[in-house]
């Protein structure tokens, strides 16, 4: 309650610095009888309310809605191509909180991104770490995909909190996504070796190698992911 109680008096006071577009805040839970809609493999929009959803590590293995005729439909993730889902606002407070672990992270969220957002995104993908196992991960850069997808690693690795008089000033943020390019297998971009990950991604545009200017940071990820997507649309 604590950390709640300090990300919205935050929010309300506007201190947290002017956001750049970034990677969306993830949200961990949601609840059912939510609005959603589905978008199967032969290309159909089922629009309804959220009846249920099944995880397995973390991650949409199944779900059931019910559509505006009172129709229930059931599906495995395999059968869908997308998955997206309306947060109510207890969802949106729960994410804040999940983003309040430290001053840091605090300062770096953008909580206006979480309190407006419309809707939750997941896309089937192969699920880590498990061979021939589909399942819906959260897509966390919906309105910059075109070519590469960053997807929440809810069990990746996350920064140590470092503290001062029992208060966090650093720690719990993302060290750990699962990406995917274009029509490539998933692969999961960790902060520790991103250099690696940012050769692999970019290759094929030598202008980020230009551009960058330097050693690749994983904080701004998000931003060469749009540089990237600006130079194919040339």
């Amino acid at each position: 309650m604590q950390k709640l109680n300090l990300s919205i008096i935050l929010i309300l006071l506007n201190l947290g610095p002017v956001m750049a577009q970034g990677f969306t805040e993830p949200f961990t839970d949601f609840f059912s009888e939510r609005q959603c809609y589905v978008i199967t493999n032969s290309g159909e929009r089922i629009v309804g309310w959220l009846r249920s959803a099944t995880e397995s590590r973390g991650f949409i293995t199944r779900l059931s809605l019910k559509d505006v005729d009172d129709r229930v439909h059931k599906f495995k993730a395999e059968d869908l191509q997308s998955f997206s889902v309306k947060p109510d606002f207890v969802s949106k407070l729960s994410a804040v909180a999940e983003s309040s672990n430290s001053i840091r992270e605090i300062l770096d969220t953008n909580h206006e991104d979480i309190l407006e957002r419309g809707w939750i995104h997941y896309d089937t993908q192969n699920m880590p770490r498990r061979k021939r196992k589909m399942a819906l991960l959260q897509l966390m850069n919906p309105t910059f995909d075109e070519h590469i997808k960053v997807y929440y690693h809810l069990n990746g690795s996350k920064s140590m909190p470092v503290s001062l008089g029992g208060i966090n000033l650093t720690g719990g943020e993302e060290r750990t996504f699962w990406v995917v390019k274009g029509d490539s297998k998933p692969i999961i971009v960790r902060k520790a070796s991103f250099k690696k990950y940012y050769n692999l991604l970019f290759a094929d545009e030598p202008d980020m190698f230009k551009r960058i200017g330097g050693k690749p940071d994983f904080e701004a990820f998000a931003q060469y992911i749009q540089t990237y997507n600006e130079l194919k649309a040339r």
